[in-house]
């Protein structure tokens, strides 16, 4: 009778035994010297020792275990506890360390006291890792977050979501078509976006505390830069990266300056609305780009005065004799005319050398002009389209700063010409900037090079046309024939030197200027030049 009630625990202690062994978790029993006394398939598959290597072997030596607490104080609370569960670092069978999650169970005897521990364990090497990596690197953008002259500022945009939302149940389907339509929209976002954190040099830059800067955005950007603030939340919905732009921004008490705003768009951050973004103070480099334009503008003012100088000197000596020639006949002709029978022939001689030197002063007023042009031009053949585009470049920045669209429509294949490199930009860049200044007082400023070939019929060579338009108010018909004489301008500030030396340039090349205009549509000067020839073979 006694022995049916053994036979079945033995047979429950074995069934029980497969059951751990064939569980995937590493689980184990030792008794409280540490020797193992079962060691499942998932102990093997883990640490990678066999059970033969592992039965009776002592657990802490063969894993070289490291514990968070002396292994006294661990088995002490087990024994009072009954459990423990901890992180501890075992050495694999290959070598490798492996960080585990064990959990201890203390089975105790009939008499109470300690028998035997049941171990399961789970590892969490991998997961710690990325722990450690996630902590390093949240500890490094803190770092950077916090330490970097850049002003930081993590917003929370979370709230524009809804708006979207609720702007498609209407059927909208185009934030920037929704955006042109009902501007004020813009700011409903800047009051939906929230600051969150911000680091010191934003306390700086703003000129205000954390807890003041802590809230809507929209108390920090001007009217002037919801244009920018709408790209950036366009460029999010776009999934673009990063945006960037210049803008500018208020501090906490009123005061406006210009930054260099930058946003970024982390993709894991974005469904919860986060992004980061940053503002640099560019005033300074503003001032000095506007204090080196200054400088700029008076050394060419100065250079101008210069040349207005010395060609002044000239007219002065070459027109001097013929002006006092003028005056010698005209005075004899006077005396002719006074005697008491007047001499007509004489007189009629008299204004005859008059007209004579005034034609003469006219001469030299031409050659004065041709002077403008130092030398003999360096002819070489040239491509248009680069030429504009070298020309471009040199009027980009007064294109910005007026606010100037410019259109070019140069075609690369546009025949060459023969002519001097500088000399011909000199005169496209000159009527550029006069077509911007032109444009000073209309809204709609837009620039247009075009460049064409006009057939001048059979027998004669073509000619290669860049024509200059703008949108200003267009120039006068009585005005139209003066504009090339030199020292006439329309410009309260100007000298009437520009359009004359680009007169005389063009001329030079075998080529003309020619302007065609209507008021309030516009003026459009034309640069004519003959094609060149095509190049000499060898014989």
């Amino acid at each position: 009778m006694h022995d049916r009630p053994a036979d079945v625990l033995n047979v429950s202690t074995q069934s029980l035994l497969g059951l751990l062994d064939a569980a995937h978790e590493p689980i184990l029993v030792r008794d409280l010297e540490g020797r193992i006394l079962f060691w499942n398939q998932g102990c093997e598959a883990l640490y990678g020792h066999s059970r033969e290597v592992a039965h009776h072997a002592k657990a802490p030596e063969l894993l070289a275990t490291v514990f968070p607490a002396p292994l006294e104080e661990i088995t002490a609370r087990l024994v009072a506890e009954g459990q423990w569960r901890g992180e501890v670092t075992r050495r694999l069978a290959d070598g490798r360390e492996a960080v585990i999650d064990l959990r201890w169970s203390l089975r105790r005897d009939a008499a109470g006291g300690a028998a035997q521990v049941l171990e399961t364990g789970r590892d969490v090497t991998a997961a710690r890792k990325a722990e450690e990596a996630l902590r390093r690197s949240e500890y490094r953008f803190r770092n950077v977050f916090h330490a970097m002259s850049v002003s930081f500022w993590e917003l929370d945009f979370s709230a524009l979501a809804g708006m979207f939302g609720a702007l498609r149940a209407k059927g909208v389907t185009s934030l920037r078509a929704h955006i042109a339509e009902n501007p004020g929209f813009v700011r409903e976002m800047m009051q939906a976006s929230q600051v969150v954190d911000v680091n010191e040099k934003s306390l700086q830059l703003f000129e205000a505390t954390r807890e003041q800067l802590i809230g809507p955005v929209d108390r920090f950007w001007p009217p002037s830069s919801e244009h920018v603030f709408a790209a950036s939340v366009i460029a999010a919905l776009e999934k673009k990266p990063h945006y960037e732009s210049e803008a500018r921004f208020r501090t906490y008490d009123g005061r406006e300056f210009d930054g260099l705003f930058t946003c970024c768009y982390p993709r894991e951050y974005l469904p919860q609305g986060a992004t980061l973004v940053g503002v640099i103070d560019i005033t300074d480099r503003l001032r000095a780009q506007e204090d080196l334009q200054r400088v700029q503008a008076e050394l060419a003012h100065a250079a101008r005065i210069s040349t207005l100088g010395e060609l002044t000197a000239s007219i002065a000596h070459e027109v001097n004799q013929p002006l006092s020639a003028i005056v010698t006949n005209g005075e004899a002709g006077l005396r002719w005319l006074r005697r008491e029978t007047p001499d007509l022939e004489e007189v009629r001689q008299a204004f005859d050398r008059m007209i004579g030197e005034a034609n003469r002063a006219s001469g030299v007023i031409g050659r004065i002009r041709t002077m403008a042009v130092k030398g003999e031009p360096e002819t070489d053949r040239l491509a248009l389209a680069p030429l504009v585009e070298d020309a471009v470049l040199l009027v980009r920045r007064e294109l910005t700063t007026h606010g100037v669209a410019l259109r070019v429509q140069v075609p690369a294949d546009l025949p060459e010409v023969e002519g001097d490199r500088v000399q011909l930009q000199q005169v496209l860049v000159n009527l550029m900037v006069n077509a911007v200044q032109a444009m000073a007082e209309v809204d709609e400023r837009v620039l247009t090079v075009r460049g064409e070939v006009e057939s001048k019929g059979e027998g004669e060579d073509d000619t290669v046309v860049l024509a200059v338009s703008d949108t200003g108010p267009g120039v006068a018909p009585e005005r139209a024939s003066q504009l090339f004489n030199a020292f006439y301008t329309t410009k309260s500030d100007g000298m009437g030197m520009g359009l004359s030396i680009c007169k005389t340039i063009a001329q030079a090349h075998g080529g003309e200027i020619v302007v065609t205009s209507w008021p309030g549509e516009g003026a459009t000067f034309r640069l004519e030049l003959p094609r060149a020839g095509d190049p000499q073979g060898d014989d």
